[in-house]
């Protein structure tokens, strides 16, 4: 696909684009001066809105931006499951894990790990796991649309890995939470404009919405749902129900960027309006996306450029779409670009703010050099970190140019995280019986027993799975045939036990991992005595349907520095006694630990 020159409204449009981004983050970090709890958690007083938009867009990346259109263009609607889960699911997630979390005011969501636990190896075991896990996504997030631009600006690589970089680290780190939530906002409105005007062109040129889906239900992309029951099978509705819900359960339940939003908010009704409105725009955008999937297909079901060798894979469709039918239209190749640069700032962004909470909190506020610092230190601590980060994500999105097929199995290893992560925390929760070896053996475990299946799959042949037909019959007269490709027939390897446990299905990765973490973990524990020492877990750990039932209303230190540094005191239920002067800076309050039945 030949380049394409940018006119001066579409260069307007994409500078515009990211200078608006730095603009809020200078904002931000000079409207006010900045402490540590506003940097990483917003002062907690942010807004619906902009928090509703950030949980949507932190994992609408770049990525995902092009990649579902081409999902949909090779293998049918299958994927929009994804936004039935999520919609299902987030909620759930609400309801089971962000109640409990919530009222606790963590800055870092593992904090939760040790105070229920008594563990500080298990709080470092999670966030180290999760520091390695979106260093390496953040940078394949940051260079794999970088590809597609370079077709498109006929720039290099570099230079937009390095501007996209530079311009997501600068605003985070100055600007705090807040400028990352209100760039998500801003950058959602440019994700949300520039897929509508893809898929209402894609459908004016297919003859109308009734001709399009006429044409994609012709060549079999209507198929939603598949009641196959095949853990292997790379779709089917039982895989998306278990493996992805599962996943969404993990990730907006307890996963750090997600949680920190939500602590910043000023009351649990405030974050459940957040949550029930992120629903509501996420299902809005993955419908936009599939969309804008079945508009491209209708268009070039009949003479499709894969065959016609235009583009080497689906994923370039979308691009491949803008440069051919939108270009002529000033702007639309500007506001294209711009909404990539959005999908990858916001994933960008979001997880650079993340990574220094968590490197904060879980461990340099634990140094006597860094807790001794006044506000100011502490602030510009988590700014550099925030600027650490991004010069490594930076530095990895560069080599990840020279990783090839290394890289695929990097992207399904790092997913197969969130599954063992989030399911230490539906124990921490809902069984009280699991004590702290038994989180530790079964969390290790199920990460490395998941990361090796991750890394195997790919060191395998495994299955090829075949898109489904398009041809090129429909071509117009005069198309140059000269680069067709001839395309023939691969026989697929079955596999037998023990290796076929290696071409588990991707989507099943996240549940695979939380159940293998759970068993491991109970039977450890009943092993180490965990099962007598239930009736001692603080109530305020547990969710409240186990709260009348099991656990301990007052809090024993036994002497444990761990403890110590959280609580001061005897609590005992909604009524414990707070002492503020024999309670250290950044304690949890007492009094804010109150049973959820009693409102927010």
């Amino acid at each position: 696909m030949e380049s394409s020159q940018f006119d001066i409204v579409d260069y307007i449009v994409v500078v515009g684009t990211l200078l608006f981004s730095l603009l809020i983050g200078v904002y931000h970090a000079v409207v006010k001066k900045q402490t540590n709890e506003d940097l990483l958690l917003g002062g907690r007083n942010t807004s619906v809105l902009p928090v509703a938009c950030s949980i949507v867009v932190t994992y609408l990346s770049a990525i995902t931006i092009q990649g579902y259109p081409g999902e949909i263009y090779a293998h049918g609607v299958q994927i929009f499951q994804i936004g039935i889960m999520s919609s299902i699911f987030m909620p759930v997630a609400m309801y089971l894990l962000v109640s409990v979390l919530y009222k606790l005011r963590l800055t870092s969501v593992y904090e939760y790990l040790e105070l229920r636990f008594e563990s500080v190896a298990l709080r470092r075991l999670a966030g180290v796991a999760f520091i390695i896990q979106y260093c390496v996504v953040t940078g394949v997030v940051l260079f794999a649309p970088s590809i597609a631009l370079e077709t498109i600006l006929g720039v290099p690589v570099w230079a937009s890995v390095a501007g996209m970089g530079i311009c997501g680290t600068f605003y985070t780190s100055i600007g705090g939470l807040k400028a990352v939530v209100w760039t998500d906002l801003f950058q959602f409105v440019m994700i949300f404009t520039g897929l509508v005007s893809i898929a209402a062109r894609g459908f004016y040129m297919a003859g109308g919405i009734a001709e399009a889906f006429e044409t994609v239900d012709k060549h079999g992309r209507l198929d939603l749902f598949d009641w196959t029951i095949d853990p292997f099978m790379r779709h089917n509705t039982l895989n998306f129900f278990l493996g992805y819900g599962f996943n969404v359960l993990c990730l907006y339940g307890a996963y750090q960027q997600q949680v920190q939003r939500y602590c910043s908010l000023p009351s649990f009704k405030d974050c459940v309006r957040a949550i029930w409105l992120s629903v509501i725009l996420n299902l809005l955008t993955m419908s936009v996306l599939i969309a804008a999937g079945l508009a491209i297909f209708a268009n070039y079901a009949g003479c499709d450029p894969t065959l016609l060798g235009k583009i080497t894979k689906s994923d370039q469709i979308l691009a491949y779409f803008v440069f051919k039918e939108l270009a002529f239209i000033p702007g639309m190749m500007g506001l294209f670009v711009a909404c990539v640069f959005s999908g990858v700032l916001s994933s960008l962004s979001s997880t650079l703010n993340s990574l220094a909470a968590v490197t904060w909190k879980d461990f340099l506020s634990r140094s006597r050099r860094f807790k001794n610092l006044g506000d100011r230190g502490q602030a510009n601590t988590s700014k550099i970190l925030a600027g650490f980060y991004g010069i490594i994500t930076i530095a990895l999105a560069f080599m990840a140019q020279h990783m090839g097929p290394v890289l695929q199995a990097c992207l399904t290893a790092v997913g197969a995280v969130s599954g063992p992560l989030g399911a230490v925390f539906i124990m921490g929760m809902f069984m009280p019986c699991v004590n702290k070896w038994g989180a530790i053996v079964g969390t290790f475990t199920a990460l490395v027993a998941m990361m090796s299946v991750g890394v195997m799959s790919f060191q395998l042949d495994k299955p090829f799975v075949f898109p489904l037909p398009t041809s090129i019959d429909d071509c117009p007269i005069g198309t140059d045939m000269s680069t067709v490709k001839n395309v023939s027939l691969i026989v697929a390897k079955e596999f037998e036990w023990p290796e076929k446990i290696f071409t588990l299905s991707y989507i099943m990765y996240p549940f695979v991992g939380g159940l293998l973490s759970i068993i491991v973990s109970l039977l450890v524990s009943v092993i180490t005595g965990g099962v007598s020492k239930a009736k001692f877990v603080k109530k305020e750990y547990l969710h409240p349907l186990l709260r009348p039932h099991f656990g301990s209303s007052k809090v024993e230190f036994h002497g444990k520095p761990s403890v110590v540094d959280n609580f001061r005191g005897n609590l005992d239920g909604v009524n414990a006694k707070y002492s503020k002067a024999s309670t250290p800076r950044n304690s949890l309050n007492a009094l804010e630990l109150i049973p959820l039945s009693s409102g927010s």
